[in-house]
C-alpha cells in the first residue's frame, strides 16, 4: 500500500512538472487539451490517493481494534478460569463441611444413646436399692392381687426387654394402686418402654404425666431428662436446652443434673 502511494505521488510530481514545461512554450490548442486532461487525471489520482490514505487509516483502525478484542477475550478466558477454579474450591469446602456436619450428627446421636444407657443403669441401681423399702405395705392387695408383686413383675419385664407386658403391668399397677408411693416410678418406667423402642410421641406423653404427678416426685428429674432427649432427637435444640436447664436449676444435687450438664457442653455453641 505505501510502494503505490509512493508511485503515485511521483506520478503526480512528474505531470506537474510536464505541464510547468509545456506552458513555458508556444501550446498549441492540442497542447492544450492533453494539459487540461492531464489536469484532471491530477485530480483524479488525488481523489484516489486520499481513498487510499483513508482505507490505510481505517485498516490501521481496525488493526488496533482487533489487537484490543484478542486481548479482552484473553481477559475474559483468564477471569472464566478464576471463576470455575473458585467454584470447584467452594463446591470441596461445601462438602466438607456437610461430611463434618454429618460426622458431627452422629456423634451426638451417639452420646445421646450412651446417656440413656447410663440412666437406665442408675436406674436400675436406684431400683435395685430403693424398691423394697419404699413399697408401700399399707396398700392391701386389690382383687387378689399384691402391689409390690406386680410391680416386680412389671419391672422385670421392662428389664428384660418385654416392654408391651411391661406396659400393660406399669397401668395395671397405677390403676389399682394409684396411692402408691411408687406410682409416679410405674409411669416413669412406661414412658421408659416407649423411649427405648424411639415411640417418642407416648414416651412424651408419659414423662409428661410424671411431671404432673407430684411435685417432689422422685422421677421429675429423669423425666426432665428424657424429654430434654426426645427434644434433642426431633432437632428442637431450643426446647431441649430449656428442659436441660431446668434439671440443673430445679435439682442441682441429683444424677441427672450432672448428667444435664455433660449433655449441654456437648451442644453445638458451647
Amino acid at each position: 500500500m505505501k510502494k503505490l502511494i509512493i508511485k503515485t505521488q511521483k506520478l503526480i510530481i512528474f505531470l506537474v512538472l510536464f505541464t510547468l514545461v509545456t506552458a513555458s512554450g508556444c501550446a498549441t490548442q492540442s497542447d492544450l487539451s492533453k494539459v487540461n486532461t492531464l489536469r484532471d487525471n491530477t485530480t483524479h489520482i488525488r481523489a484516489q490517493l486520499q481513498v487510499l490514505r483513508e482505507e490505510m487509516a481505517r485498516q490501521e483502525e481496525l488493526k488496533k481494534l482487533t489487537i484490543y478484542i484478542e486481548r479482552l477475550e484473553t481477559l475474559v478466558k483468564k477471569q472464566m478460569d478464576e471463576l470455575w477454579k473458585m467454584r470447584a474450591d467452594l463446591g470441596q469446602r461445601v462438602n466438607s463441611l456437610e461430611n463434618q456436619l454429618r460426622i458431627l450428627d452422629t456423634r451426638i446421636s451417639e452420646n445421646d444413646r450412651q446417656f440413656s444407657t447410663l440412666v437406665r443403669k442408675l436406674e436400675g441401681i436406684k431400683v435395685k436399692l430403693n424398691t423394697t423399702d419404699r413399697t408401700d405395705k399399707t396398700i392391701a392387695p386389690v382383687q387378689g392381687i399384691d402391689a409390690g408383686h406386680l410391680y416386680d413383675l412389671a419391672l422385670r419385664d421392662y428389664q428384660l426387654g418385654n416392654y408391651e407386658v411391661a406396659i400393660q403391668q406399669f397401668l395395671q399397677y397405677s390403676e389399682y394402686f394409684s396411692d402408691s408411693a411408687l406410682v409416679d416410678d410405674a409411669q416413669y418406667y412406661i414412658g421408659e418402654c416407649y423411649y427405648t423402642q424411639s415411640l417418642y410421641t407416648q414416651a412424651l406423653d408419659a414423662y409428661t404425666i410424671v411431671l404432673n404427678l407430684k411435685k417432689d416426685g422422685n422421677k421429675i428429674p429423669a423425666a426432665l431428662l428424657k424429654i430434654a432427649f426426645i427434644k434433642l432427637a426431633r432437632k428442637k435444640q431450643a426446647e431441649a436446652r430449656a428442659y436441660l436447664g431446668r434439671v440443673i436449676q430445679e435439682h442441682p444435687n441429683s444424677n441427672e443434673a450432672q448428667l444435664a450438664k455433660m449433655r449441654l457442653d456437648l451442644m453445638p455453641g458451647n
